[in-house]
């Protein structure tokens, strides 16, 4: 399954932007690329890890190795690495602070309730937009999205 928010709803027909369901991949493998990295890869390329699931300790090794494919044939070496983010960090049930902090910036802190009924993608993409710096407008656009339940 492939998450779509709406906020990069701008992106998704080229894939030029990785989107922040791949981003959640990356964290969960710790695999790292940089934008001109995705951009060398072929849209169906691009399309394909936005597609592949990470759920499982298989899937992983194969998005990891799927990546390393495409690192070796682009770039001349694997895909770089760093350690892997641990779950737990949005998908516990208690709400993380950093989200409860700039949830409560912009209108009301994000309820455990709220958080206990949003996927793991949607826990991922709060709390990954709470502790980004680069757009601090992002996490507003999907808090937004997740309370009017789009």
């Amino acid at each position: 399954m492939f998450y779509l928010f709406q906020y990069e709803a701008a992106f998704y027909p080229t894939l030029s932007r990785v989107p922040l369901h791949v981003r959640m991949k990356l964290d969960l493998t710790g695999v790292k690329i940089s934008l001109k990295d995705w951009l060398a890869f072929s849209f169906e390329e691009r399309t394909a890890l936005c597609h592949l699931p990470v759920e499982t300790s298989e899937e992983k090794q194969a998005f990891t190795a799927y990546l390393n494919f495409l690192s070796q044939r682009y770039r001349g070496e694997p895909a770089a690495l760093t350690d892997a983010l641990d779950s737990s960090l949005w998908s516990d049930s208690e709400v993380p602070p950093a989200v409860q902090q700039r949830s409560l910036a912009y209108s009301t802190t994000v309820t455990p309730m709220e958080w206990g009924r949003w996927q793991e993608p949607e826990r991922y993409a709060l709390y990954k937009t709470a502790i980004s710096n680069s757009q601090p407008e992002a996490f507003e656009q999907v808090l937004k999205q997740f309370r009017d339940g789009r």
